[in-house]
């Protein structure tokens, strides 16, 4: 809103033919706006912002992302390439929490094997 302001009183400062001093407010206008904006962006850089929160208990496995092609559990083993992963698929972080001998994937969770003793071949 501020921006328009002194956009539209800019453009009546030109209109009357008062060139020095639309230069002048411009001046002093462009750099009141870049320190705000230094000051936002230092601010957005420094934030801290939480992060998820990923918990493993009791001899579980948890994954907060993706396991594409993973070999989750005891004994497991994935063979052969693996599929190529789906367009949109997301990474994503998540809140996973898994129980005693469980198993838990917040992603996308595809070509795994996930178990004690499974397998997933592929040729």
């Amino acid at each position: 809103m501020a921006a328009l302001l002194v956009t539209a009183g800019l453009a009546v400062m030109l209109v009357m033919g008062r060139l020095n001093a639309a230069s002048q407010v411009a001046g002093v206008a462009g750099t009141v706006l870049s320190a705000a904006g230094l000051v936002v962006s230092v601010v957005a850089f420094f934030r801290n912002a939480p992060g998820p929160t990923r918990r493993v208990r009791g001899g579980s496995v948890a994954v907060a992302g993706d396991a594409n092609g993973a070999a989750l559990g005891e004994d497991s083993q994935v063979v052969g390439p693996a599929s190529a992963r789906a367009s949109g698929a997301g990474g994503g972080q998540a809140d996973v929490e898994s129980g005693p001998d469980g198993i838990a994937v917040g992603g996308d969770a595809n070509d795994a094997a996930l178990g004690k003793r499974s397998k997933r071949t592929r040729s």
